[in-house]
Formats: structure tokens, C-alpha cells, sequence
């Protein structure tokens, strides 16, 4: 069983570990990701097994518009559905706190990712060139409409 909580900075060292896990080539320092679980204006969501060990986590931030800013899952917990429960409320928190539109960037390779947010209701707002550094990448813009959903 797999249970949903907002993370906060006695999670740095999970999140950590598992950001150099989904990411190597390009995850956020320590000091990044405590600025993200502790700053104004956002709220990170954790999937945690029974026993306690994180399998992904993703955060948002913003006040009128928001910002996916991440969304990972271990590789040994992918295909369960945590991605879209993570999205699904992160989304949710968004709503709740007056965010009219939400926004993200994500690999134009990543086509599980693609595919996921557009089952969530994300559309394609267009392509940044080289957003993504290690290697080298594109990446699309995304957004949804919270407002009137």
C-alpha cells in the first residue's frame, strides 16, 4: 500500500536520494531541494511504501499560476500509477489554492510523460529549444486550465 503526504525538510535526505536516482545527469542540489520543500508559494507531494522508503515525489509553485516543477518515480515503482496520483493531486492542491493554470516543462523524448499528461488534461503549448542541458534537449511546454474543470 502506497501512502500520499506533503513532504517537508525532514525529507531532504529521501528526496535527495531519490532525485539522484531519476535524475543523475541533472538533479537539483540539496541546497535546491531544501529551498523547494521549505519556500513560500509551494507544496511537494511524497508516495511512500509501508515501509517508509520514498518511491517518487513531484511539487508545485506559484500563487495565481502554477508550476509543475518536478515529478519523479523510482524506476523499480514505475507503471504502478504513482506519476498519476502524484499528478492527479498536485493538480488538486493546486485548485484548492486559487491557481487558475498550471504549467510544466518535460523532455520532448519523454513520451510516457507525454502520454500521462495529456491524460490529465494538459495540452501542448509549445516547444522550448534546448531547455534540458544533459544532454542537450528540447523540451514541450504544457498547461492546463483549472478554472471552470
Amino acid at each position: 500500500m502506497v501512502a500520499y503526504r506533503q513532504l517537508g525538510l525532514g525529507d531532504l535526505d529521501q528526496v535527495v536520494r531519490l532525485e539522484q536516482e531519476v535524475f543523475p545527469q541533472e538533479a537539483w542540489s540539496p541546497e535546491l531541494l531544501a529551498e523547494e520543500l521549505s519556500g513560500p508559494h509551494r507544496y511537494y507531494l511524497g508516495a511512500f511504501e509501508e515501509g517508509g522508503q520514498l518511491l517518487g515525489y513531484g511539487g508545485i509553485a506559484g500563487v495565481w499560476d502554477a508550476d509543475l516543477m518536478t515529478l519523479g518515480v523510482v524506476p523499480a515503482a514505475r507503471g504502478q500509477g504513482l506519476g498519476r496520483a502524484l499528478t492527479e493531486q498536485l493538480i488538486e492542491e493546486a485548485r484548492q489554492h486559487g491557481c487558475e493554470r498550471i504549467f510544466l516543462e518535460v523532455r520532448a523524448s519523454n513520451r510516457a510523460a507525454h502520454e500521462l499528461y495529456r491524460s490529465c488534461g494538459f495540452i501542448e503549448l509549445g516547444r522550448v529549444r534546448a531547455y534540458y542541458r544533459h544532454p542537450t534537449e528540447d523540451a514541450l511546454r504544457m498547461g492546463l486550465e483549472l478554472v471552470g474543470r
